[in-house]
């Protein structure tokens, strides 16, 4: 009898842990994502995903004060693996301003901000993004291809941007553990 009572408990938590259930919507999203060209892909998300990043993110002086401490990087930062720099979503403005060569320059809470406007290359606009995740990749070439994608999305929104007497930002910037916080470079998502 006890045998019996055995097998059946197996037998149930087996058929218990079979399933599981998931979101409809949110499974069809995933799914229509991953059909959607890189291009395509970033377009989408940075129309319907913008606000979610500004509710992320930092300021510098909050970056400034918490960027040393493991805890502060887990809960604000993104990693892409070990050896990366931590990546996070900032947001702010400066009163000292000035343009050079397609660049802008700005002081913010006495770090030199570099933002550029026309040469943007790298994977920090991805990955402080947060929303690509590199499993969902068939291979590093379509993951790179997105960060390609978003580069030139930014490129194409901020070549036109005219810097006046100050500027307020919402973008991406990688910190090296161990670096001392003096100049950043910024890929913004939004400049205005």
């Amino acid at each position: 009898m006890k045998k019996i009572l055995l097998y059946i408990g197996i037998a149930l938590v087996a058929l218990w842990f079979s399933f599981y259930t998931e979101n409809l919507t949110e499974k069809t999203r995933r799914e229509e994502m991953k059909e959607l060209k890189p291009d395509q892909l970033v377009n989408a998300l940075m129309k319907d995903s913008l606000t979610t990043l500004n509710q992320r993110a930092i300021s510098i002086q909050e970056l400034k004060q918490g960027y040393i401490d493991e805890a502060f990087a887990k809960q604000h930062g993104r990693v892409l693996g070990i050896g990366s720099p931590t990546f996070y979503v900032i947001k702010g403005m400066s009163e000292q301003v000035k343009m050079e060569d397609d660049e802008i320059l700005a002081i913010v809470d006495g770090i030199q901000l570099t933002i550029p406007l026309k040469y943007i290359f790298g994977n920090t606009a991805r990955e402080a993004s947060g929303w690509f995740n590199i499993d969902d990749f068939q291979n590093t070439t379509d993951f790179n291809a997105v960060s390609a994608a978003f580069n030139a999305y930014i490129a194409q929104q901020v070549k036109s941007f005219k810097a006046g007497e100050h500027v307020e930002f919402i973008g991406a910037v990688a910190v090296r553990n161990g670096e001392k916080l003096q100049e950043l470079t910024l890929i913004p998502y939004q400049l205005k």
